[in-house]
This record gives structure tokens, sequence and C-alpha cells, in this order.
């Protein structure tokens, strides 16, 4: 009996040391199990572009389980949160986050377990874009009214944020600027209480806008009209119509002497030789002796031309129509004038040919009218006048030849 107790002893003592040596194997390995928490962006997977989130969970925290050589090498790239936004529709949702994780790994808990968030209709909005000045000039140098260029953006995002957006700010840093600045700046979204969003909320059409702030030193200026002249003349049948200088003025610097003599500035020339339609250029301007410009330099001429109106007179021998068999007519006045007018290419191609004036003399007895006389001419010109607009007439009845004879006889 003491033997076997014995040997029972022994037994057990070798199977704890083994159980011993396999959990110090193990542990030596890395193999035991671990856990460890990570925080996730969460995405927002297959929302209509005609929808945007309005509130929503940004991230979650998340607590994986698995082998520690696995879990001890993974980052927050390895992992993805998400939801399903593809069936959602304007107003306020709860939906599930999934996880995506390694094989080996287990989630043992998320927060949060589902993503509260806001959903609304996506719409578009041009506002103006302003800029803001920040800091001063080189000491003895002013800005002057600085350009933006686009004017106005176009905003795209949810309704109910957009409705309150009032403009898009562009800072300006002049940062002792001795010279002008032309800077290409990103803009900001600010609503009527002053609150700024950036481009998360919405989507900006064009991102960034171009700004120049003219610098000038503290010299005497003055502000004066553009001439601009014209050489050669347009097509045969076209007129300038009206030419327009953008922008009309420009301020000018010099000494006060220099300025007391000048009443406008001159841009170069622009021809307008055989042009038939309109005509935009860009011209430089030219600086009197003394006097330099204070931003501008350039100005756009916009030619605006038209066909001349041109007129035709004809005289036409009158037609008579509809005479009845047994009349005749006595006309007082076998010929009229016509006057025509239209667009210069359309009246030059007008012959006598193409114009046709007549009287009807239907259903008149014989006797003395007074007739209307009427016209046919081509459409694409226009009457002025007929002369006469009326004639007089004598209808007689024809004398039949068998009635002749018996009076001769």
């Amino acid at each position: 009996m003491g033997k076997i107790w014995r040997e029972d002893i022994i037994y057990k003592i070798v199977a704890i040391s083994l159980a011993i040596l396999l959990w110090l194997y193990v542990t030596a390995d890395g193999n035991s199990p671990i856990e460890r928490s990570f925080t996730l962006n969460l995405d927002y997977l297959n929302l209509s572009n005609e929808l945007a989130l309005v509130g929503s969970v940004e991230t979650v925290d998340i607590i994986l389980r698995g082998d520690e050589r696995v879990i001890s090498r993974l980052s927050e790239n390895d992992l993805r949160a998400t939801v399903d936004a593809s069936q959602l529709t304007p107003g306020d949702h709860s939906l599930p986050v999934r996880i995506a994780n390694p094989a080996g790994t287990e989630v043992i808990d998320i927060y949060p377990k589902e993503a509260k968030i806001t959903v609304d209709r996506v719409a578009e909005k041009q506002v103006p874009v302003t800029l803001a000045l920040l800091g001063e000039t080189a000491h003895g140098y002013s800005s002057f009214k600085a350009t933006v260029k686009p004017s106005h953006i176009v905003l795209r995002g949810p309704v109910s944020i957009l409705e309150t957006i009032v403009e898009a700010r562009a800072e300006v840093n002049l940062d002792s600027a001795q010279t002008n600045l032309t800077l290409n700046l990103p803009v900001k979204v600010q609503d009527k209480w002053g609150n700024f969003y950036n481009g998360n909320m919405f989507t900006l059409t064009p991102s960034t806008v171009e700004v120049f702030v003219p610098i000038v030193s503290d010299t005497p200026s003055k502000t004066v009209p553009i001439r601009v002249s014209l050489e050669g003349s347009p097509a045969v049948n076209y007129r300038v119509s009206r030419t327009i200088i953008e922008p009309e003025t420009v301020q000018i610097l010099g000494s006060l002497n220099a300025l007391d003599k000048i009443d406008f500035i001159q841009a170069r020339t622009v021809s307008v030789s055989g042009i038939s339609e309109n005509k935009v250029t860009e011209v430089g301007l030219i600086a009197p002796d003394g006097v330099t410009f204070s931003s501008v330099e350039k100005v756009k001429v916009i030619i605006q031309v038209e066909e001349v109106r041109k007129e035709k007179e004809f005289e036409k021998n009158l037609v008579i129509r509809n005479v009845g068999e047994n009349h005749e007519v006595i006309l007082n006045t076998p010929t009229v004038k016509v006057q025509l007018e239209g667009l210069g290419n359309s009246i030059d191609k007008v012959t006598a040919d193409d114009i046709e004036v007549f009287i009807d003399v239907k259903d008149l007895e014989p006797g003395l009218h007074e007739v209307l006389v009427q016209y046919r001419k081509p459409q694409d010109v226009g009457l002025i006048k007929i002369e006469p607009q009326k004639v007089d007439i004598e209808i007689r009845k024809k004398e039949s030849v068998d009635s002749g004879n018996n009076s001769t006889s």
C-alpha cells in the first residue's frame, strides 16, 4: 500500500513538472493571448452624393484579443471601422459600427457600438470672396485696394449649414511688403455668426483664389480716366458701336507738378481692321514722363461691332391685277417709289427684280377710284415708305368692235 502511494506521488510530481515546463515554454515563445486597445477613424461607406453628414461620430475605441505576437505588431492602419450609409435618408440615425480585424484576433469591445449621426441634403450656393489684410507694409509704403479672382466661389454641402454661410474669406499677410503682392491663397467659409468651416464640411470650387495687392511708396497720387484709340476700319457693312475699357480709370503716382499736367492716360492703339464680330483684347497703358501706375498697367478693351443699316430706293412700274374682261384701267401715276432699309449685307443684295408693287381692282365697277398701292419685298429688309401710297384710277368699259362698226356706218 505504501509502495503504491509513493508511486502515485512520483507520477503526480512528474505531471506537475511537465505542466510547469509547458507553461514556461508557451510563455517564453510569446504565444499567450493578450488584449490591446486601439482608437480608429470611423469611415462612412456608400453615402449618396446627394447627402452629407452634419453631426457624426468620427472615432471609435476598440479592444482586441489575440496572440501576443500578432497583437503586438498591429497598428491602427491594419484595422478599419466602418458604417454602412447606403440606406440613409435626411434625419437622425443610429447605425452599427463594424470592425475589420486580422485573422487570429477577436474584437472584445467597441465604444460606441452604434454611431449616432445626422444626415442632410446637399445643395450648392455661390458666395462672395472677401479679403482680410493682416499685418503692415514696410515703413513708407502703403497698400491699395486688393483684388481677388474669382470674386465668388461655389460651395457644395449640407443645406442646413449652407443657408447660414455669408462669405468666403482669404487672409493676406502684408508682412512688411515693399512690392506688389500676387498670391494664391486658400479660402475659409464663414457663417453669419462669424464661425469658420474647413474643407471637410464643404466642397469649394475653386478652393484657392488669386489675390493681387498693390504696394506703393507714399507719394502723391491721382485717379484719371483711360482712353484708347482705334485704327483701321471694320469689315464692309460693319461699324464700331461701342468701346468698353476695364477698368475705366487708373491711379497714377508722381510729383504734384507732373500730376497736374495729366487729365487722362492713353492706352496703346487697338486695331479693328476687317473685324465683323466683337473683339476682346488686352493692351498696356502708356506712362507719361515722371508718372507711374499704382497697380494697373494693362486694361481689357472690348470692341463691340454691329452691321450697318442702309437705305435703298427703287422706282417701279405699277402692275394692275384682276382687271375685268370688259374693263380697262387708266392710271394717273404709272410708277411709284419704294424706299427700303436693312442690314448692309442684306440690303446690298436686293435688286429691283426682288420688289413688286401693284394695285388690285377686283370687283371694282367702272368709274373713278382711289386705290391702295400694295407691295412684296424680301423678308430680311424693311419698308420705309412708298410714294404715293394710293393712286387715282379710272375704270372704263371697253367698247366692242361691233358697236364701233355700227356707229361708223
